[in-house]
């Protein structure tokens, strides 16, 4: 384990203190292993309860500051809130996730479930269609 990762993990339940957060994953090149230097610090949250759109700002953007803070790393320059992820960014969260936090492990379990049945389904039909487009853009007929 790196040790953003272990500091992430052991700030991630004094950052989460009295918020509707139910689980917290890291992703992205500190997740991976591929990071530098100067990467920043992928996190993604699932929101217990009904959150407005700019409360969804609001929060991700106290999340982020404030789990930077505690961690002592960053920049925590991406929080995506799950709640509002599209499918192929979830997907890709589940696939590289390391799991920082979890207030409610049937929940993130159930999560990661569906997520995974769901980005499965929309692979299927997307790869294909994401090579043909790239094949027409290299052949400039797009």
């Amino acid at each position: 384990m790196s040790e953003v990762v272990a500091r992430l993990t052991a700030g991630a339940a004094s950052a989460f203190a009295g918020e509707p957060v139910a689980f917290a994953y890291l992703f992205g090149s500190q997740a991976t292993g591929r990071a530098r230097a100067r990467s920043d610090v992928d996190v993604a949250v699932m929101l217990t309860g009904v959150v407005s759109p700019t409360e969804f700002l609001q929060r991700s953007l106290r999340l982020a500051g404030e789990l930077e803070a505690v961690a002592g790393v960053g920049p925590v320059e991406a929080l995506v809130v799950l709640n509002e992820a599209p499918l192929p960014l979830a997907g890709r969260i589940r696939r590289e996730r390391i799991v920082l936090y979890s207030a409610d492990e049937p929940a993130r379990v159930r999560y990661e479930s569906q997520i995974a049945r769901l980005f499965h389904d929309f692979q299927v039909h997307a790869d294909p269609r994401d090579r043909a487009r790239l094949r027409a853009i290299a052949a400039e007929d797009w």
